[in-house]
This record gives structure tokens, C-alpha cells and sequence, in this order.
């Protein structure tokens, strides 16, 4: 299982984070790699489901993204099913000086037994890397203006 974890400083509360880190519908606009999202009526709260399209390393997958926790203004935990397959956790921690520090941690298999784990290592990993990175600096923006 690949293992990703990043974090970035913004300058907000943690309601006005949540305005884009909750907000599925406003991920293409900013979340790098997202393409297309449909929320059902319950999401991010608990058991609610979104479906996503997400571009990496020139492959489209298909995931369908599980509330399994949330704390408002704390944490969420999102299980993943499809074409990779695992979960996320978003966390909030307050930074001093009215920041706070929001971090991704992002866990994942890639389907494709050895030579999947071998395409996760070469290639997909390394995007997926960027791609959290970019997106947390694209929130930071998105939140801080």
C-alpha cells in the first residue's frame, strides 16, 4: 500500500477551509487531478458517497469516494473503491496566529497484482505525490484568496 502524507498552512478558519475541503462540488476547480465529481444527497456526512473522475499519470480512474468519519472543523476520513482503492484522512490542527495546519494523508493500492504495484511505483506514485501537493497549494489559495 502506498503511503502519502502532506500538509500546508493556511491563514482561515476552519469553516471557511471547509467552504472547498468539504465541498466536493467545488473540487475541479481547484483539487489537481479531479475532473468530474457527483455527490450524492448525504455527503461529506457519514455513509454519504461521491463519485469521481481523477486524472493521473495519463489515466483516468474511477472512484467512489465513503464518508466514514467526520468531525467538523477537526477531521474526515473518506474510504475510496474503484481503480484505486483505500482511503484519505483530512486533519485540521491549529498553527498559532489564527493558521491552521490542514494535512492529507493519502493511503492506496493500485489494482494489477505485481505489475500494478510495480506502475503504482514507477509512475503513479510519484503523480499522485505532485498532485497532493498541488493541491493542498491550490486550497491555500482558493481559502486565503
Amino acid at each position: 500500500m502506498a503511503r502519502i502524507e502532506k500538509d500546508v498552512i493556511i491563514h482561515a478558519t476552519t469553516q471557511e477551509i471547509d467552504e472547498f475541503a468539504i465541498n466536493a462540488r467545488t473540487w475541479p476547480e481547484w483539487s489537481t487531478g479531479v475532473e468530474a465529481v457527483e455527490v450524492d444527497h448525504i455527503f461529506p456526512e457519514k455513509g454519504g458517497k461521491l463519485n469521481l473522475k481523477y486524472k493521473s499519470a495519463g489515466l483516468t480512474f474511477d472512484i467512489q469516494f465513503t464518508t466514514r468519519e467526520i468531525v467538523h472543523g477537526s477531521h474526515v476520513i473518506w474510504d475510496m473503491e474503484g481503480m484505486i482503492n483505500g482511503y484519505q484522512h483530512w486533519t485540521y490542527v491549529p498553527a498559532g496566529g489564527g493558521a491552521v495546519k490542514v494535512s492529507c494523508l493519502f493511503e492506496y493500492t493500485v489494482p494489477g497484482g505485481g505489475l500494478g504495484a510495480l506502475a503504482d511505483k514507477l509512475i503513479v506514485e510519484r503523480m499522485n505525490t505532485a498532485n497532493i501537493e498541488s493541491t493542498l497549494a491550490n486550497l491555500k489559495k482558493m481559502v486565503e484568496g
